[in-house]
């Protein structure tokens, strides 16, 4: 049998490979130049920059991502590709300020204890480390339930002998983030708990007083799932991945059209029929796609409401190699008290990738940023807002980092409608998990569609590889029978 998968970023890549490995026909159908979505490596003038997503997580034994590549029997072969990390991130406050995230908690909580003395740490981040290994190494098969979730349905899963261990963890779905941090502290130092709000909006793409308890959790215990650094990007571990599939670029899907048996795919120089299709691109504001069958439509737009509200603003560079000494990791999240009156979450999310010319390292700094401000601007003032931005940025960068500007030699940005014009989406992140939105009440990776699938960041279990592995897996075992 056949799939169409239409998108060749992380879903549409780790998509395809998990339907091969169950023995499907497979071909991608990317509308792109290039591979990866908004986790593309692109080269500008010789450099590589990484345009969104800049580590790859969950690769400890048992993880998502090492049960994933263990499936497709591709270890071995992307090996030499990753670097583990260790000290993985820097969370700066001020010049002076900072403490180190190591890929485990008792190493952190030392590093924060450091700047933050009191009680709560050990046992707090012994929780985390606990509750994510517990979530995200726990294979659990969900029922297709024609495509629904519902919580009775998460609950069976759970609660087969396997899935046990997960039941004392589906209620912080229903509990607020502040409700767990104050079972654990009688009081949170202000700095820790702008760090608290940063890394829960980077993952949890949801604001620290809506996030759910598990999502929380989940966001500070990233770091703990086995992180490596892409030698030449994510992109390029993505294309690796994809040597293993046929792709088509610059192809765009225009129309797809179920029949009674199988889906037309409609394409500018003609048309496929498949029995199945794999979707992997932001359905959820894509469904003219569907336009022939509102059935579809329907189905999806009631979950469209959910999707975050927040896009990115980023700025790419490339920087004189000599500057390297002023860091700590590859990777640093700065905390500033200066949200730009709104248009960004005031948290800035650094990587740097290393070139093939030794003289230079390029950079990558994200911010959130509300989509509706946005769409409130005309072309005149979006480039004036985004030279503002950048602008910002970089002064921030400058001036916490101490660096010379004249070791910066090229600076660039996107705004939302750069993303728009090359990923084909405004918001990023998917789904804002708060408590009002547990996985059960998000799209299955099963339609109620026959032969229509889903693995992106629109379904189960949201964003980010970690997320989309989830689905996979999830979409694995149940079409695996």
């Amino acid at each position: 049998m056949e799939v169409i998968v239409i998108g060749a970023g992380i879903g549409g890549i780790l998509g395809a490979l998990t339907m091969k490995s169950l023995g499907y026909d497979v071909f991608i159908f990317e509308r792109g130049a290039r591979i990866g979505g908004c986790a593309t490596t692109f080269v500008k003038e010789g450099f590589r920059y990484n345009v969104g997503a800049t580590t790859l997580p969950g690769l400890k034994p048992g993880f998502p991502m090492h049960r994933l590549l263990t499936l497709f029997g591709m270890e071995d072969k992307i090996k030499n590709t990753l670097i583990p990390e260790d000290l993985i991130v820097e969370v700066s406050f001020t010049p002076e300020r900072s403490f180190c995230i190591f890929s485990d908690s008792e190493r952190t909580c030392e590093e924060i204890a450091r700047l933050f003395p009191g009680k709560g740490h050990k046992k707090f981040f012994a929780f985390i480390e606990r509750t994510t290994k517990d979530i995200l190494t726990t294979p659990v098969e969900y029922p297709l339930n024609w495509g629904r979730f519902s919580p009775w349905m998460v609950l069976k899963a759970v609660s087969k002998p396997q899935g046990l261990k997960l039941l004392p963890h589906l209620v912080l779905m229903k509990k607020r983030a502040l409700s767990l941090l104050s079972s654990f502290y009688d009081s949170v130092p202000s700095e820790l708990l702008s760090y608290f709000r940063a890394q829960t909006m980077i993952v949890g793409q949801v604001e620290l007083e809506r996030a759910n308890a598990l999502a929380f959790a989940l966001s500070l215990g990233y770091f703990f799932t086995g992180i490596s650094h892409c030698l030449r990007g994510v992109g390029g571990f993505l294309e690796g991945l994809a040597r293993e599939i046929p792709v088509r670029l610059n192809s765009q899907v225009e129309r797809v059209e179920k029949k009674n048996r199988g889906y037309v795919v409609h394409l500018k120089d003609g048309k496929l029929y498949a029995q199945n299709v794999l979707l992997s691109i932001p359905i959820l504001e894509n469904l003219s796609i569907f336009s022939s069958n509102q059935d579809i439509v329907k189905h999806f737009s009631r979950f469209t409401p959910k999707l975050s509200p927040y896009s990115a603003f980023v700025v790419y560079g490339r920087m004189k190699r000599q500057a390297l000494g002023n860091f700590k990791a590859k990777h640093a999240l700065i905390i500033t008290d200066e949200p730009q009156n709104g248009w960004t979450s005031g948290y800035l999310y650094l990587s740097l990738l290393e070139q093939e010319n030794s003289d230079f390292v390029t950079f990558t700094i994200s911010t959130h940023t509300p989509l509706k401000l946005w769409f409130a601007l005309n072309i005149d003032k979006i480039k004036e807002m985004k030279a503002l931005l950048e602008s910002k940025i970089i002064d921030t960068f400058i001036k916490r980092y101490s660096l010379d500007p004249n070791d910066i030699v090229e600076v660039f940005s996107a705004t939302p409608y750069t993303f728009k014009r090359y990923v084909n989406r405004f918001s990023l992140g998917g789904f804002a998990a708060s408590t009002d939105t547990p996985i059960w009440s998000i799209p299955n990776n099963f339609t109620p569609f026959q032969g229509l699938y889903l693995t992106c960041d629109h379904a189960f279990a949201g964003q980010g590889f970690i997320g989309i592995a989830l689905g996979c897996l999830n979409l694995y075992q149940g079409l695996k029978g």
